[in-house]
């Protein structure tokens, strides 16, 4: 008899009356070929034989959301239908439990079984050759218990490893997500030894870092930060626990502290240094790589001071080779964020230089003139003077005929009508001729009376002008202040009135 649960007309629904307590769901439930496809024997009932078998999806269960979201159709049936044919991978179960078939040769079954858990990491392996295994439904995730699940765990994370390695960072990122997801609320009971719990707390940090290494050259930087300070509370809370069952066993499967609390550690802080750099954040970044130094120079120490070389072992040599390295990496990105650090202060100062002659004036405007403008002002200077030598040897000549009454010209032709024949007044030296031959003004008069020379200091008012006092200078930003005085002086004498 079969039953078209999509269709309203063949719904088939029991009286109030007749309706009795559903039975469990079987805990194996098998795979069989039915006259109508593939099924899943979903509950065998125990009262009268008959099997509910759900045609079409035989990998989600009952309690999933994908089953959940539609009503399946469903087929019930005293008859035994035989199971589907097994292939290497499929949950099976035999005579002697469930288990994971791992071979097919010559009508032998090789079985790896999960249902036998025996002391250390042991596994139970047995071979069928009377019958053909059953093929059984893959236990859901909230199925399994934390073996299976660190299991499952484990080869996710060998699938990632195979995408990283072909340079597919998307599927290696979230491949290992995934694989920390599935271990990341983990119930231990009873059944769950100290092996896999040593197994969870290393499949948590590898996985978490070598995302985090992902999300780096994804450039997601916020992702790669939060997935290494998840390896660092592990790492942290193990450190805590030095000396105990998970750490010892550890420690004895070739996962030395210089591995765990060195490489992985050190690891985990260069990724969130380079996310911090990343962000802006250039003086946590530089702390935390120097923190990083710190945690990893003592192990390289004490690696590097054993007497007798040969005597390390392969793991050691590893740590070694791979912490020097990651020292070397440390240096220089120390190296480059300082220089970057040391650039932005630079960046700052000028800006704040910017700001100040912004807010309170820029100065004299000598320093910032351009060369254009620095040889107009030459130019306009040497003009100047080149006016005022000609204006002091005008009122030297003035200043000789009003005392001789005669001009320097008549003086001259007097002098030649005398008898004496001269040539004519002619000047030695000319101030005017001897400013234009040298480039420098010169600050001298010349006089031709009998009176003291007359000097004129022409360059005293201009270094006066130059010395503004401090009203000139800070001229907007006093006004400023006192507008911003008044402002509060007024507000606070409102609020004294409307009290």
């Amino acid at each position: 008899k079969i039953m078209n649960m999509n269709s309203s007309s063949h719904r088939y629904t029991q009286p109030p009356s007749s309706r009795q307590k559903q039975e469990p769901e079987d805990a194996d439930q098998v795979i069989v070929q039915t006259d109508f496809g593939r099924g899943l024997i979903v509950r065998t009932r125990k009262s009268d034989g008959i099997k509910e078998i759900r045609l079409g999806d035989v990998k989600s269960s009952s309690s999933s959301p994908a089953f959940r979201r539609r009503e399946p159709n469903m087929l019930y049936t005293p008859k035994d239908y035989p199971s589907v044919p097994p292939c290497i991978g499929d949950d099976v179960i035999c005579e002697y439990g469930r288990g994971v078939l791992k071979e097919i040769a010559d009508d032998k079954y090789t079985i790896e079984l999960a249902s036998w858990r025996l002391s250390g990491r042991s596994n139970v392996t047995c071979h069928v050759v009377s019958s053909p295994p059953k093929v059984v439904r893959k236990h859901a995730l909230h199925e399994m218990d934390s073996a299976e699940k660190v299991a499952l765990a484990k080869s996710q994370k060998a699938e990632a490893a195979k995408y990283f390695s072909e340079k597919d960072y998307t599927g290696a990122l979230n491949t290992y997500a995934s694989a920390v997801d599935k271990v990341r609320n983990v119930q231990h009971d009873h059944t769950s030894s100290n092996e896999v719990r040593a197994d969870l707390v290393v499949i948590m940090i590898t996985c978490s870092n070598n995302a985090a290494t992902c999300c780096i050259k994804l450039a997601k930087w916020e992702e790669a930060s939060k997935f290494a300070s998840n390896a660092l509370i592990m790492l942290d809370a193990l450190y805590g626990k030095r000396g105990m069952k998970i750490h010892t066993i550890l420690n004895s499967e070739g996962i030395i502290d210089a591995k765990l609390f060195g490489e992985w550690r050190v690891k985990s802080y260069l990724v969130v240094a380079r996310a911090c750099m990343e962000q802006g954040e250039v003086e946590d970044a530089i702390a935390i790589l120097k923190k990083a130094k710190g945690l990893g120079m003592p192990y390289i120490d004490e690696l590097s001071s054993s007497a007798d070389q040969s005597s390390r072992g392969k793991e050691e040599k590893a740590s070694l080779r791979a912490l020097t390295l990651q020292m070397k990496e440390i240096k220089r990105l120390v190296a480059e964020y300082s220089e970057k650090r040391k650039a932005a202060k630079k960046i700052e100062k000028k800006k704040a230089k910017v700001m100040a002659k912004a807010l309170f004036g820029g100065g004299d405007g000598k320093e910032n003139a351009t060369p254009d403008k620095q040889n107009n002002a030459k130019e306009r200077d040497s003009s100047d003077t080149k006016q005022h030598v000609e204006q002091v040897n005008d009122e030297q000549e003035k200043a000789f005929e009003d005392q001789t009454g005669v001009g320097i010209g008549a003086a001259t032709s007097q002098t030649a009508g005398a008898g004496t024949r001269k040539a004519p007044f002619k000047r030695k030296s000319s101030l005017k001729s001897k400013l234009e031959r040298e480039d420098p003004p010169v600050h001298q008069s010349v006089s031709f009376s009998d009176q003291p020379p007359q000097v004129k200091e022409f360059d005293r008012a201009k270094d006066d002008d130059d010395d503004e006092t401090p009203w000139q200078k800070h001229k907007e930003a006093l006004i400023l202040m006192g507008i911003a005085g008044v402002s509060v002086l007024t507000i606070v004498g409102l609020r004294r009135a409307y009290r």
